[in-house]
């Protein structure tokens, strides 16, 4: 069965890399979440997670909804003349749903 510490462990060792200019990595819990807070990735960057995810860990990403996590980013121009009503805002995507869903052997945030 995965733990929190298998995801995390690979989480960490997969992406987790110092911050540019320091040799920190950023602290990792089971709530850090790849979609919001702090320290978000890019969604070119969230696909390659969540792909290498999938086939890790085994599991079905039948019910993953990407956009979710990442919305589609709207053009700066056109968020600025609108005052950015139309954006989506993501929603969390945390190293814990990851553990949940690799118990379960499929997302389980449809």
């Amino acid at each position: 069965m995965v733990s929190n510490e298998d995801v995390i462990e690979w989480y960490s060792q997969r992406f987790n890399k110092p911050v540019l200019f320091s040799k920190k990595q950023i602290p990792v819990t089971i709530d850090t979440s790849l979609s919001t807070g702090r320290y978000v990735w890019a969604s070119e960057t969230g696909a390659e997670i969540m792909d290498e995810y999938f086939e890790h860990f085994g599991v079905d990403p039948a019910d993953f909804d990407f956009y979710k996590y990442w919305p589609i980013e709207t053009f700066i121009l056109f968020a600025l003349c609108t005052s950015g009503n139309d954006q989506d805002e993501p929603q969390p995507l945390t190293l814990g749903m990851l553990a949940e869903s690799a118990r379960a052997g499929k997302w389980l945030y449809g």
